[in-house]
């Protein structure tokens, strides 16, 4: 009787055990604090609306964060320097409407994509109203931000004649594109499709024209690439809210 209490006290440490361990948060950096590096000049995603951090990937990572029972923490630097600071562990994970490519995949880990989107051209409809294809942007100067897959893009683009002239602006200046674009000053701008939906809906006679085809743009959360204990959690995370249908609400919510 004695061995058998002892073997089902056992039994019910080793399940309360694992369940406070399934419970517990995944290391971090900070324990208890997800530290998020981002930039917050990329409308839908995360910018800054009436003084305050707002945006999808915003709203995103603070629920990962609380379904993993950690205290997200935003932090603001560039996209000039985002991956190898990532690299660098100056962070636990990046986020920015960031596309998983070959090339990202060599220096860093990154999560299931969140979100499959395209690469949108915007024109200004009242100074070119003859421009309403792809086919006729094959003269047209086009701006892009720098060391984007937007720019790399329109490098191919460029090289079958499909685009004129590329104009590149760094990335944190994507508003002074979208002003030029607005004074008739270059044709188009191409941009992730829906940061294009917002900067188009937002300044006055601009309009998305086509997608890119064939280009899709899988997005994604990087991080290091030997921390695979807060990926695996992210991905379970991630599953779970596509399960639940909350990135669809998420999607609703911020037109993306």
């Amino acid at each position: 009787m004695h061995s058998r209490r002892t073997i089902i006290a056992a039994c019910a440490a080793l399940a309360a055990s694992r369940a406070a361990h399934a419970l517990a948060p995944p290391p971090t950096l900070a324990p208890g604090v997800l530290r998020i590096g981002t930039y917050f000049v990329n409308p839908p995603f995360e910018f800054i609306e009436n003084g305050k951090r707002v945006g999808y990937e915003v709203d995103l990572m603070n629920e990962i964060a609380r379904r993993l029972g950690l205290t997200p923490l935003f932090v603001n630097t560039r996209w000039e320097t985002i991956l190898a600071e990532m690299q660098a562990h100056r962070y636990d994970c990046i986020v920015g409407g960031i596309t998983i490519t070959p090339a990202r995949e060599q220096i860093l880990a990154w999560s299931a994509p969140y979100m499959t989107t395209t690469l949108s051209l915007i024109v200004n409809g009242a100074k070119t109203p003859a421009i309403t294809t792809l086919a006729d942007l094959k003269t047209a100067s086009v701006g892009v931000q720098a060391d984007t897959t937007d720019y790399d893009i329109a490098v191919t683009m460029q090289k079958k004649g499909e685009i004129g002239k590329i104009i590149v602006y760094p990335f944190n200046h994507i508003a002074d594109a979208i002003t030029d674009l607005a004074a008739g000053q270059i044709t188009a701008v191409m941009k992730v499709a829906p940061v294009a939906a917002y900067l188009a809906q937002h300044t006055p006679n601009l309009k998305i024209i086509a997608e890119v085809p064939n280009d899709p743009q899988p997005l994604g959360i990087g991080f290091a690439k030997n921390e695979q204990t807060l990926l695996a959690a992210t991905n379970d995370t991630l599953a779970s809210m596509r399960a639940d249908n909350s990135l669809t609400n998420l999607s609703h919510r911020w037109h993306v």
